[in-house]
């Protein structure tokens, strides 16, 4: 092996990855603050006031302008330097959000925040949002301003993908090209992988653990495979309690906050926490109400003996960076947990690991790789990019690391076990104890046995969505908010467009207090009481991936609903085990439910710039002038079969025009398609009219 070639393949990958994703941000940071606020890419409005008991901050936004609850987002106060110089009204600065971001003078500090809800006020021009996820930096310095009398100015915004960590990671193969893991390439199959089963026994609690100790002692290294709901934060939990009461270090790192919160919550941890000796990177207003005793992160990501470290994945690559390593050193940890791993490259592993004298490695190789824009490019194979990109199967597959995988869940019941098993050999069962009942709600499409029930809707209007399935959908949202309000829901599809029509249509007046709507790569490691998944009529390649489908359908404590617009067993590119696993499930061929679906806009003009998310004005345009264009969502070139060879926001087909390419392969195929290819922004009506 060339090892030189090798780490240069890989800082290729990652260096084009960055690349990838700033391609997709070009758009947004390079277009003018006017032009983002008009198509509501951008939120500019005030702080109200803070919520102390709960961390949250109120913001004031005019009226229907505020953005999008319940989807994450960032924000960074306005300076008084900003309005004396681009002028006190934001909807006509001209300077574009990367020249407003870069210029320091004109904004202060950064916060993700998550919009919660809306405050009912008597204020007619304005909507009071309620925002949870505030940086406990950016909550004082909020606090501070208000309590001086000012209004601080903000604006939110889509947050930018953490491509530091990318950068990170080619920093470390710079540092560290000794590090023989760097190197590791699967020697055996998946097939032929086969990890030591443990199951929970209740006569014995700490049964699992205590044999992961027993490896880490010896081999100092162990690798734990946790399919769905099989407790395994409880598990890290009782091992990171027993080498904190020995006074050791440790960390634990993974890729969401949320992971780490739920981790320091366990019950094995109670007598840490109460006694300080559990910190936690980016802790944000309302985790510290939610765990008032964690601690925040000392510079350097060092813990005295005896504490825990929390941090995700992002902060923690940041040990690797040239100025962390001449100001602090590295930091290391007696033991250091990598959970949610197979969402980590094969660097992050072997860096993280690094920091550990020992190590365990925690994930669950039937779930979701990292994310990789645009990751069917052919450099990819040349770069031997998927080694890198499936970094826990690499290590499974590519080492004797010992391995184990727990075969008893604690979330799913004993049918929704009995057809994830099929993903895991059908060695899987449920040792749930109490079933979540819906007893209130008389209903098929709530059994009280739970399960996993599958519709065609055979309505495929569009690739996007369909009014039969919201109709289902709007059922099932008006069913629990009348019954059971305070449980939660999810709604996930794999698809952000429609996902976009989703949340648009039922989140803003929804009265559940947990109603998650996001694409499938979004929402793993979560548990819901009931699920929903819905596949528009469009590219079951992507949707019915193995890995995508099953971690879609084990979310649910109780029922999962499989919601699809076109017959599932059509598709050649469904595979074996998701055939098996839709026979087995109930099949429900009608439903009948209330046309409870009433969309917000009733004209036929405002049904049609429903399907076209972000290009409304467009719409507008192209319907004003008589142009002929798709007025039910196609935006997707097919070929004879009718496979789709590319997609884009829209296609003006009589112009062999396309809109807003989804990545840059349809770019490509688009141009040699003959179709001219060109940005929303750049639209120009008297260039087709």
């Amino acid at each position: 092996m060339d090892k030189a070639k090798t780490i240069k393949n890989y800082q290729y990958f990652f260096d084009d990855q960055i690349r990838e994703i700033e391609a997709e941000q070009k758009t947004l940071v390079n277009t003018p603050i006017a032009q983002l606020l008009r198509k509501e890419e951008l939120c500019y409005g005030f702080i109200d006031h803070v919520n102390n008991e709960r961390g949250h901050i109120i913001l004031k936004f005019p009226k229907d302008k505020g953005p999008r609850l319940k989807v994450l987002k960032s924000l960074t106060i306005v300076t008084l330097t900003a309005i004396n110089e681009l002028g006190s009204k934001p909807s006509q600065w001209a300077c574009t959000l990367k020249e407003f971001l870069s210029n320091n003078s004109y904004h202060k500090g950064f916060s993700e925040l998550t919009p919660l809800y809306y405050l009912r006020k008597a204020a007619p021009t304005y909507d009071y949002v309620g925002c949870t996820s505030i940086d406990l930096g950016m909550f004082d310095l909020v606090r501070r301003a208000l309590a001086k009398g000012k209004t601080p100015k903000v604006l939110v915004y889509s947050p930018f993908p953490p491509i530091d960590l990318l950068k990170n990671m080619n920093n470390y193969m710079d540092l560290y090209p000794s590090n023989e893991e760097l190197y590791i390439e699967p020697k055996i199959s998946f097939e032929d992988w086969q990890p030591v089963e443990l199951a929970y026994d209740s006569d014995n609690p700490s049964g699992i653990a205590d044999r992961i100790m027993e490896t880490l002692d010896n081999d100092n290294v162990c690798i734990l495979q946790g399919p769905p709901g099989t407790g395994k934060s409880y598990t890290i939990a009782q091992i990171l309690a027993h080498y904190l009461e020995q006074g050791k270090t440790c960390c634990a790192t993974t890729m969401a906050n949320k992971g780490l919160i739920e981790l320091v919550q366990q019950p094995p941890l109670k007598d840490a926490l109460e006694s300080d000796k559990i910190s936690k990177s980016n802790l944000s207003a309302d985790e510290l109400h939610q765990v008032p005793h964690l601690k925040r992160t000392t510079s350097g990501l060092f813990v005295p003996k005896g504490e825990l470290l929390c941090s995700t994945n992002y902060v923690l690559s940041f040990a690797f960076t040239d100025k962390n390593i001449e100001e602090h050193g590295l930091p290391s940890y007696d033991l250091i947990v990598i959970e949610e791993a197979s969402q980590a490259f094969l660097t992050s592993i072997a860096a993280f690991k690094s920091l550990g004298s020992k190590c365990l490695i925690v994930g669950d190789p039937m779930q979701l790789p990292p994310i990789v824009a645009n990751n069917r490019k052919s450099i990819y194979k040349f770069w031997n990019a998927n080694t890198q990109t499936e970094g826990l199967l690499s290590y499974a597959l590519g080492t004797d690391i010992k391995s184990y995988r727990i075969t008893t869940t604690f979330r799913l019941t004993n049918k929704g076990a009995s057809l994830t098993g099929i993903f895991y050999n059908n060695r899987f069962k449920s040792v749930k104890k109490d079933i979540l009942n819906f007893d209130k709600i008389s209903n098929p499409l709530f059994p009280n046995a739970g399960g996993v029930i599958y519709h065609c809707t055979e309505d495929a209007t569009n690739g996007v969505y369909s009014r039969t399935a919201f109709d289902i959908i709007s059922f099932v949202i008006n069913a629990l908010q009348d019954n059971y309000k305070k449980r939660s829901l999810a709604i996930i599809s794999p698809f952000k467009d429609t996902v976009k029509q989703l949340q648009k249509a039922f989140l803003a007046d929804s009265a559940i207090e947990e109603l998650t709507i996001e694409t499938i790569d979004r929402i793993q490691g979560m548990t819901v009481d009931y699920a929903i998944l819905y596949l528009p009529a469009r590219n079951s390649g992507f949707a019915l991936d193995e890995r995508r489908f099953n971690v879609a359908t084990s979310r649910s404590r109780s029922t999962t609903l499989v919601i699809s617009d076109i017959p599932l067993h059509h598709f050649h590119s469904v595979s074996p085990n998701i055939r098996h696993f839709l026979d087995n499930s109930e099949y429900m061929e009608h439903i009948s439910v209330s046309k409870a679906f009433v969309h917000k806009s009733v004209s036929e003009r405002d049904e049609i710039k429903f399907l076209y998310p972000g290009l409304e004005a467009i719409v507008d345009q192209l319907l004003d002038y008589n142009i002929s264009f798709s007025h039910d969502g196609e935006v997707d070139l097919q070929d004879k079969d009718g496979i789709v060879l590319a997609s884009a926001g829209m296609l003006l087909k009589d112009q062999h025009l396309a809109i807003d390419p989804v990545d840059f392969d349809s770019e490509q195929v688009l141009k040699r398609a003959g179709y001219r290819v060109i940005s929303s922004i750049d639209f120009n009506i008297n260039d087709i009219k």
